[in-house]
């Protein structure tokens, strides 16, 4: 039997067989469809896996290079507080202090020349040992007479060295020294006697080769990386220095020497090879740290796993351009018979099946074809259900809504409304709280069971805007469900009702004045749906109509009572004779109308005052006249 839901176009003659065009285009259509579509994400693929793994392995090799430079940099710190407290141990020795004092007294040098031979041998780090005037930095006595005798009355360090190694001792920065064709690193200390004052300064010649061990290993590099410290005057450290100012030039030479900076560049290295570089200035030191790695050879492993990847590519592409061509005769038949299956189910026709008994992905496509025809099936027969059912709660909608219409009294009118949603939509509780006349408080009017009547005679209550959803609801004046009441923020606990998993609440309004809210709950988690909030609202404004209507019918009952009374009291006046029987017909009618206890009519003093006061004895319940008596005045 054809669906009616399913398209007219399926349900006219179908011709039968394929054209000579389409058994001999599908190959070729195949190919110029899957070949590009294989072909970009594949292009994409190795696109984006080859930018990732650039730039991951970029950031090791950065890493690695500022660890390495940072590991470079303290040990060079460590190293130059070692040599300056050599030194300084030295010039504060008493033997060296008293050999001192001998010697600027007029004494021989001999023994200080001895003792800082025995401190050469002693530290390695040393190749010279000096002794300058306090004053002037000139030189006075120096070890190896062949080398650095010639700096015997000259000027080591400028006036500004010399004031900072008068006052403690100190590592002056690394600078090319023209005498000894090399670079000089110089340590000094001051000598000072037994009461502080300055003898003289001591000066450390250290050999430069100690720091270039420091610096040159570069662990976790390549043959082709390298670690290097160019001087403040452009010498490179350990370098043989043939033409004094033919210095190194990178950039990274010029941002660190230059710029006096810190940071990470790719360049070409002084022989032209492309590099990435962490460069760092030493301020203290006036020398520029560079850590450098071969760009090829940080790279080296990602192209040749890129070149793998572009092979593989290939490789998949060919395949599968012969795996289609060659597997296109196999695929047409069961496509076919797929397609007519297809074409039948559009046409209506939910039973159909197709018969193909393969072990390959086109069985599989069978199969899952299958069950979904079933399932499709199951599907339309549970959308007939589900209609139902829906149509079912609308019936049980329309019931409600007949009852609210039909019952004018307000308590009666709340009681079957709670008590017909309970039933009818088989909820756990259901409850009805109307807005107190300032428009603060929610009260609870009407709950079903004995829970609800336990509410009621407690006085149950929440406030407009409270954590709770009635408190919401009646703020916001829209509806409001929770799913799951342990989620929810606003959720009231309410300890009567320790079973309720999710809860609704709907706004009862009467045009644009809310007059209070609808309270459903539920033991099921997510119990509520769009639809249901949908019925439920049109329920709600149901009931708020009815109540509005009750309300209005109450009032008009109570109007019409009133002129009853007002009718009886002007007839028993005008059959009264004397005024004590008016003022008694007037203080028992008002007594009775109003329930008071007690009634007092005054009249105004005129020529001769008098007055009737008339007390009821008897109350509304009881029945009786309300008026026993007046009082004259």
């Amino acid at each position: 039997m054809a669906s009616p839901w399913t398209s007219s176009v399926f349900r006219g003659q179908r011709e039968s067989g394929l054209t000579p065009r389409a058994r001999g285009g599908l190959a070729r259509l195949l190919l110029a469809i899957f070949l590009p579509l294989l072909l970009l994400p594949l292009a994409v693929f190795t696109l984006l896996v080859y930018a990732q793994a650039r730039g991951s392995l970029t950031d090791a090799v950065t890493t690695q290079l500022n660890t390495l430079a940072t590991l470079k940099v303290n040990q060079i710190e460590q190293w130059a507080d070692a040599r300056v407290g050599e030194v300084n141990a030295l010039a504060h020795t008493r033997e060296n202090v008293f050999d001192i004092q001998r010697f600027l007294n007029g004494g021989s040098n001999v023994l200080l020349l001895e003792r800082y031979h025995e401190f050469l041998n002693a530290n390695p780090s040393f190749e010279a040992v000096m002794l300058a005037d306090a004053e002037t930095g000139t030189v006075l006595v120096a070890t190896l007479p062949f080398q650095y005798d010639q700096f015997v009355g000259l000027k080591v360090l400028d006036d500004d060295q010399l004031a900072m190694a008068q006052l403690s001792a100190s590592l002056f920065p690394p600078v090319f020294n023209e005498r000894v064709n090399d670079v000089q690193i110089v340590a000094a200390a001051p000598v000072l006697d037994a009461q502080g004052r300055l003898l003289a300064v001591l000066y450390g010649f250290v050999r430069d080769e100690q720091l270039l061990d420091i610096v040159a290993p570069s662990p976790g590099l390549s043959t082709r990386g390298r670690a290097y410290v160019v001087t403040r005057d452009g010498y490179q450290l350990g370098s043989f220095i043939t033409a004094p100012g033919a210095v190194p030039d990178t950039l990274g030479v010029e941002r660190a020497r230059m710029d006096q900076q810190n940071g990470m560049a790719t360049y070409p290295n002084q022989t032209g090879e492309q590099v990435i570089g962490v460069y760092r200035w030493l301020p203290s030191y006036e020398l520029a740290l560079l850590v450098e790695e071969s760009t090829q050879a940080a790279f080296g492993p990602l192209n040749r796993f890129v070149a793998a990847l572009i092979a593989i590519a290939i490789s998949v592409v060919a395949v599968s351009a012969l795996g289609v061509v060659f597997f296109t005769g196999r695929i047409t038949s069961p496509l076919r018979a797929l397609t007519e299956v297809a074409m039948r189910m559009a046409g209506g026709d939910l039973s159909s099946s197709v018969k193909i008994n393969r072990n390959d992905e086109i069985g599989l496509l069978a199969e899952a074809f299958n069950g979904m025809s079933s399932e499709l099936r199951g599907l339309y027969q549970d959308l007939e259900r589900k209609v139902e059912a829906r149509t079912q709660q609308l019936a049980a909608a329309a019931e409600v809504g007949r009852a609210a219409t039909s019952i004018l009294s307000t308590d009666e009118l709340l009681r079957r409304t709670v008590d017909l949603i309970r039933d009818r939509f088989g909820y756990y509780h259901v409850s009805v709280f109307l807005l107190d006349e300032a428009g603060q408080t929610a009260v609870l009017q009407e709950a079903t069971g004995e829970i609800g009547a336990q509410l009621k005679a407690r006085g149950h209550h929440l406030g407009v805007g409270s954590p709770s959803l009635i408190g919401w609801v009646t703020a916001n004046r829209k509806p409001r469900i929770a799913l799951d009441v342990g989620e929810d923020a606003v959720y009231f606990q309410n300890d009567l009702l320790p079973d309720t998993r999710s809860e609704a609440a709907l706004p009862l309004r009467v045009g644009d004045r809310l007059i209070g809210a609808l309270d459903v709950q539920s033991r099921a988690l997510n119990a509520f749906n769009q639809a249901d909030i949908e019925v439920l609202q049109v329920l709600a404004d149901q009931l708020a109509t009815a109540i509005e209507n009750g309300r209005l019918f109450a009032r008009q009952e109570r109007l019409a009572q009133l002129e009853q009374h007002v009718a009886t009291l002007t007839a028993r006046i005008h059959s009264a004779l004397t005024l004590e029987a008016i003022l008694n017909n007037t203080a028992s009618e008002v007594g009775q109308v109003f329930g008071a206890p007690r009634v007092v009519v005054r009249l105004a003093p005129e020529a001769e005052p008098s007055a009737a006061a008339v007390g009821s004895t008897t109350t509304a319940k009881s029945g009786g006249n309300g008026a026993n008596g007046h009082d004259q005045h």
